[in-house]
């Protein structure tokens, strides 16, 4: 994909920094924000202009849904933010309703475009953006658990004192308490991370319980978070625009369980182009089964209500 022109919703903490890390890394020809608050976004889209003289993007501009609407990607972060004591049901029906006046004042879309959804809940919302858009499910994907993905692999690494790169471990599932790690899976240099040096079984656990933390903790200290998952959409950005073909976990539609969870999945100028469903041992499949019913379970009072009708 040459010359990308990315579309970013929402002109927020994490939708600017978004389109600063793209611009940063080169990935995109031209980044149209939109957000309903105008002078913030017009106040982001200048800031921005200042940073393109040491990037090759050529154009960051305030734009419109229909805009948005016929770019390459999309990517979603707009959407309201958890209050204290509200549930992610409640959350859900507010933020499932913005997703949906969102894709539709896109309308008509661009057919080939890829749409990143990052509002949460993202499970849930990347389904109501896959039934709102129309189009084929392998190109309306979640943010899902890349971010939680890495924090982990951070923490292991920093352990054993080995590239997180080569580390081969997932976080999948739910973005959120459901979220589960297969350990069975788990890799490095083709030993299995729990016989692995330094490591413990217990102690492997309790990593994935901090990297589960991890959002709660930088929320508490600073509103928000911003730079990993920006970091995350970036990455995401690049493997479409180079079809890289990486694995990486993205909350996609699984058949299987006709919800979106995060699982692996090559990513390409397609979007989802390949879904890699790990073997799970017992315990695994009992966690797999929890998180599908968890989120089943979400989606259910949505369906009903026919929340879902184009």
């Amino acid at each position: 994909m040459e010359q990308a022109k990315i579309a970013i919703i929402g002109a927020g903490v994490v939708g600017s920094t978004t389109a600063y890390t793209l611009m940063m890394r080169n990935l995109a020809s031209k980044i149209i924000l939109v957000d309903p608050q105008d002078s913030r976004c017009a106040g982001e889209v200048a800031d921005l202009s200042d940073a393109i003289p040491f990037s090759n993007t050529c154009d960051v501009v305030k734009g419109t849904l229909l805009d948005e609407g016929q770019a390459d990607i999309v990517i979603i972060t707009a959407g309201a933010a958890q209050k204290p004591g509200q549930s992610r049901r409640d959350l859900l029906k507010i933020n499932n309703e913005i997703i949906k006046q969102v894709i539709e004042g896109m309308k008509p879309l661009n057919p080939h475009m890829v749409i990143i959804v990052v509002t949460n809940p993202v499970d849930s919302l990347t389904y109501t953006a896959q039934k709102i858009s129309g189009l084929p499910t392998h190109q309306v994907f979640g943010s899902g658990t890349l971010l939680d993905t890495q924090r982990l692999r951070l923490l292991i690494s920093k352990k054993i004192t080995v590239a997180q790169q080569s580390i081969h471990v997932y976080v999948l599932g739910e973005h959120g308490d459901s979220q589960f790690v297969p350990w069975s899976s788990a890799r490095i240099a083709d030993i299995p991370l729990t016989d692995f040096p330094g490591l413990n079984k217990n102690e492997l656990q309790h990593m994935a319980e901090q990297s589960k933390q991890k959002a709660y903790d930088i929320i508490a200290c600073k509103g928000s978070t911003a730079f990993g998952i920006s970091s995350c959409l970036a990455a995401y950005c690049q493997n479409i625009i180079f079809d890289a073909k990486r694995v990486t976990p993205v909350s996609c539609y699984v058949k299987e369980f006709d919800i979106c969870l995060s699982m692996p999945a090559v990513l390409g100028k397609g979007g989802v182009e390949q879904i890699l469903i790990p073997e799970f041992n017992d315990e695994e499949k009992a966690q797999l089964h929890d998180t599908v019913m968890i989120l089943k379970e979400m989606m259910q009072g949505l369906v009903k209500k026919r929340e879902f009708a184009i």
